[in-house]
């Protein structure tokens, strides 16, 4: 399982916490816990969202199928939009990877007496983290791409001192906005994946749960036939997951800006560590329940 994109959190809090005086390592290896665990549910949920829209064009598919005779080329017509999705949300996870090696870079400036060499990596990576960036705000699931051009530069307060200064002078806005792309890409697929699922649960009760239950014949394997109808019942859970997920990261580019104008406190870190927490807590309830 891909854990880029919590580590994108992982490295960030700890690059924050050296200008913020935790020096602790039992707090680092807190809050590097903390964000691998989130990206890792984060990374499930992107994998969870292609099987979703997969599962949901292919019950639109049976679904139609028995009011009409489909052919190859309606086969075709639905498969091409979902290579698109599937290939948007493989972009996402290349742009989690981008920003995961960004604040790596970052806290090697922060924690490094040599830091040129983190800063001449620094310059590949932003470079190909603004190309993926710019096709994702152009992806279908932005529908309101003004909402980027509220981003601005953050004035870098005065305790940052150095290459790491240098690099967030020069560098920010890039970064907050990519922060912002990846906020609305994982509030637009929550969106995306509620509508699905209400096409999914509507097709699979009716299929798996009511027609059985109407039939003459007695349901041959009632423990499959309830797993059925509890799957059913429950399944709208991974759209709420992925709100979550967009809400924490919303909350990751605030603490992020504060880090940037000297305003960040270690409260604010456990604050944020707690919203971490919360939708971790939702993600495994939903994976509890579901087993």
């Amino acid at each position: 399982m891909n854990k880029k994109f919590c580590k994108v959190v992982a490295m960030f809090v700890v690059t924050a916490t050296l200008a913020t005086g935790c020096r602790s390592t039992e707090e680092y290896k807190k809050i590097a816990e903390a964000g691998n665990k989130y990206a890792e549910a984060v990374d499930q949920l992107l994998i969870a969202a292609g099987d979703i829209r997969i599962e949901a064009s292919s019950e639109k598919f049976l679904r139609n199928d028995r009011v009409t005779n489909l052919n190859v080329a309606d086969y075709n017509k639905v498969s091409q939009v979902d290579d698109r999705r599937i290939e948007i949300l493989g972009k996402i996870r290349k742009h989690n990877h981008l920003l995961q090696a960004y604040f790596a870079k970052l806290f090697e400036l922060a924690d490094s007496q040599a830091p040129q060499q983190a800063s001449t990596e620094i310059e590949g990576i932003t470079s190909n983290l603004n190309k993926i960036g710019k096709e994702l705000q152009g992806s279908d699931l932005i529908t309101d791409p003004s909402v980027f051009a509220g981003v601005t530069n953050v004035i870098v307060g005065s305790q940052l001192r150095g290459a790491l200064r240098e690099e967030l002078e020069k560098r920010n806005k890039t970064i907050v906005l990519e922060l912002t792309i990846q906020k609305e890409l994982l509030q637009a697929l929550s969106q995306s994946i509620e509508q699905d699922m209400a096409l999914i649960k509507i097709a699979q009760e009716e299929r798996l749960v009511i027609r059985p239950l109407i039939q003459e014949e007695l349901i041959s394997d009632n423990k499959e036939w309830i797993e059925f109808r509890k799957d059913v019942l429950t399944m709208q859970r991974r759209s709420n997951e992925l709100k979550e997920a967009s809400e924490a990261l919303e909350e990751f580019k605030n603490v992020f800006q504060n880090f940037i104008e000297g305003k960040l406190t270690i409260q604010r870190v456990n604050g944020f560590l707690r919203e971490i927490d919360s939708f971790l807590a939702i993600v495994e309830a939903s994976k509890t329940t579901s087993n």
